[in-house]
């Protein structure tokens, strides 16, 4: 059983992953034992991150490498930066990401239409630019979505439109880059980490009374480690029938 969760000798690339989820998805697949380079624009968290794999002595070994994920030039510097450290590129997850602004489509400035669409949606076709030529037989892309993509959210129609692209990306890569690569991608519910936190202006008082309004079925909010668990299966020999698919983890059906 453990074969078909062990990433041995695999090489991946996590972008966002400093904190929340991105950490959690990074320190998960070292785990299982894949060499991870950390990707994010603040080398601080990412080198806290690295360090934390390292210091475990549990699975694969971590680097740290700053990246703008808007920029098709910083991303292409990180996928030769996972092939020159560890000799090959198996999996690439784009969890960077995000929009700390809420505004009705009307008044929203078009900088921030612009920038949402670069570090959500953009980001994605730079990653594939970036990592394919890179790519060994049965690679992996796990993209990071939300269930913003599938519903409508007030405030929200610019990172709502530039999800449904991720998820669109995502059905469309699967077909181009079959057999060798599979790509799929989640779409989390409320995870509460501090960036969700901060974006909806939120402190921990508040997820009580938000528990009780979504009634979810599963009882709690989500972690950061649901999330990598399903990533793990997505890029694991486990899930080698499973490409081109946007799936919901949200706790509730």
């Amino acid at each position: 059983m453990s074969a078909l969760f062990d990433l041995t000798g695999k090489t991946a690339v996590v972008t966002g992953a400093g904190r929340g989820i991105g950490e959690g998805i990074a320190t998960t697949l070292a785990e299982a034992g894949a060499n991870i380079v950390c990707a994010a624009r603040s080398t601080d968290q990412i080198e806290h991150t690295a360090n934390v794999i390292n210091a475990s002595n549990t699975g694969g070994r971590a680097i740290f490498h700053q990246t703008d994920v808007s920029s098709p030039e910083d991303m292409k510097a990180l996928a030769q930066r996972a092939v020159d450290e560890f000799g090959s590129l198996d999996i690439w997850v784009n969890n960077a990401g995000g929009s700390l602004v809420s505004c009705p489509l009307a008044e929203l400035d078009p900088a921030e239409w612009d920038k949402t669409i670069a570090v959500n949606l953009s980001s994605i076709f730079y990653s594939v630019q970036a990592a394919v030529p890179h790519f060994t037989d049965k690679s992996a892309m796990v993209n990071i979505s939300s269930l913003a993509g599938l519903e409508p959210f007030a405030g929200s129609a610019h990172y709502s439109a530039a999800k449904a692209g991720v998820n669109m990306l995502t059905k469309t890569l699967g077909i181009e880059l079959g057999p060798k690569t599979r790509v799929n991608t989640i779409m989390p519910g409320f995870v509460p980490t501090d960036t969700v936190k901060k974006a909806l202006s939120m402190s921990d008082e508040d997820f009580g009374p938000l528990l009780e309004q979504l009634q979810l079925p599963a009882g709690r909010l989500g972690t950061p480690q649901d999330i990598a668990a399903l990533v793990l299966y997505m890029v694991a020999p486990s899930s080698e029938w499973l490409t081109g698919q946007a799936v919901a983890l949200s706790g509730k059906p």
